[in-house]
């Protein structure tokens, strides 16, 4: 079974907040659609994980065990 994320809120802010700084940065650079589009997915990805790192909350530190075994 997957677990769900605990904080789904932090999750779409992250998401928002990587989506309009990718969005910009693509457009500032002159990248195309395909690469704006990958830009904003890992803005988005790695605000969430520093989120989780920042707040340091049971989920993520119990994810973090589970992955050093």
């Amino acid at each position: 079974m997957i677990p769900y994320c605990d904080t789904p809120g932090q999750s779409v802010a992250a998401a928002v907040v990587g989506g309009l700084l990718g969005t910009a940065l693509a457009l500032a650079a002159g990248l195309n659609l395909a690469a704006g589009v990958v830009l904003a997915g890992l803005l988005g990805g790695f605000a969430d994980l520093a989120a989780h790192i920042v707040r340091g909350d049971d989920q993520f530190r119990a994810a973090v065990a589970r992955l050093r075994g």
